[in-house]
């Protein structure tokens, strides 16, 4: 059973395991670029960062992970979001129940705003979160280069309202 909850201090080690298997996979996130436990536990301590998890509950791994970094100072209405699934967790709604879940907690925290930027290669990603009710509120053309098709790729950049 999959249940999705705030990360606390004890899902470290079980989340780095999670970026750990992206990084193998080479999956273009930026949770990947977590090098070590040090860099996630400044995470874990960071006020404007909030971390929501999808857990497996019968094996009691950490499936899917969802950031929301909110902004300092006059951008603090606001939230980027960042999530990633485990592989082998895809495709069976779990992104779209952890970014449910974090958009209610992001609301119950006063965040008014929630963005991300999507590469337009990524498919599963965009229609998961035009599910969620975000809107596509831009292009930044040719900003990432995908070493997979020796292309370039547009992020686009999506955003919803929150109540």
């Amino acid at each position: 059973m999959i249940e999705c909850r705030i990360a606390s201090i004890g899902d470290t080690e079980k989340i780095y395991q999670l970026f750990q298997e992206l990084k193998k996979e080479k999956a273009q996130v930026g949770f990947t670029r977590i090098e070590n436990l040090d860099e996630l536990q400044e995470w874990m301590e960071d006020v404007n960062i909030y971390l929501y998890l999808a857990v497996d509950t019968d094996i009691n791994k950490v499936v899917g992970v969802l950031r929301g970094k909110r902004g300092s100072a006059y951008k603090s209405h606001s939230a980027f979001m960042t999530a990633a699934v485990s592989k082998n967790y895809r495709g069976k709604n779990i992104a779209k129940e952890l970014t449910h879940y974090g958009l209610k907690q992001l609301t119950q925290e006063g965040v008014k705003i929630a963005r991300t930027y999507v590469y337009s290669n990524n498919k599963a990603s965009l229609n998961t979160l035009l599910a969620c009710g975000f809107t596509i509120s831009g292009t930044v053309h040719m900003h990432h280069f995908s070493e997979e098709t020796g292309q370039c790729v547009d992020d686009i950049i999506v955003h919803k309202i929150l109540k």
